[in-house]
């Protein structure tokens, strides 16, 4: 026999004792993995899931015409009384779920339109970017603010008829 040959052989069972500990568990060693891999997914899922926010958008007109207070405004009548509006009804009340990186559109009145977008959210606050376009989707207001957890932020928006648009967002997470 010669050198190569040996040296040939040596490496062939050197190889085979390798591979000998897995021979007898094979089945054991393909299950493991597709377990290990179950898990992350459900986490992520479950993860995905903890990232979304509940938003409403409530659309108020504020105006000096009257002093009538919508009732169904009562649990934001002391923030509205700071505004120099004397009259406030609820035109309207828009709900969706977005994910972190993700947006929702609501139409408000005037043909206007609120894009709200989740930037990033912690056990405290969520971080959302709020646009209002107009009439040929003329940019009226871009702002990024934090919102705490479960509450509302009163945005000013356009005006409308003898006053204005307030928009009253809340996340609830």
């Amino acid at each position: 026999m010669t050198k190569t040959t040996h040296l040939l052989r040596i490496g062939a069972l050197f190889s085979l004792l390798a591979l000998a500990p897995f021979a007898s568990g094979t089945a054991q060693a393909q299950a493991r993995p597709v377990a290990s891999r179950a898990q992350p997914t459900v986490e992520l899922a479950q993860a995905a899931v903890k990232a979304k926010v509940d938003l409403e958008l409530r659309v108020v007109y504020a105006t000096s015409a009257h002093k009538k207070v919508d009732s169904r405004l009562s649990s934001l009548t002391r923030y509205l009384s700071h505004l120099r509006f004397t009259g406030y009804e609820l035109l309207d009340t828009q709900k969706s779920q977005i994910a972190l990186g993700g947006k929702s559109t609501y139409t408000i009145e005037g043909g206007r339109k609120v894009t709200v977008s989740l930037l990033g959210r912690d056990e405290a606050r969520a971080r959302v970017r709020v646009q209002v376009s107009g009439a040929g989707d003329k940019q009226l207001l871009d702002t990024t603010m934090s919102v705490n957890r479960n509450a509302t932020v009163i945005v000013a928006g356009p005006k409308y008829k003898e006053g204005i648009l307030v928009l009253p967002i809340t996340a609830r997470y």
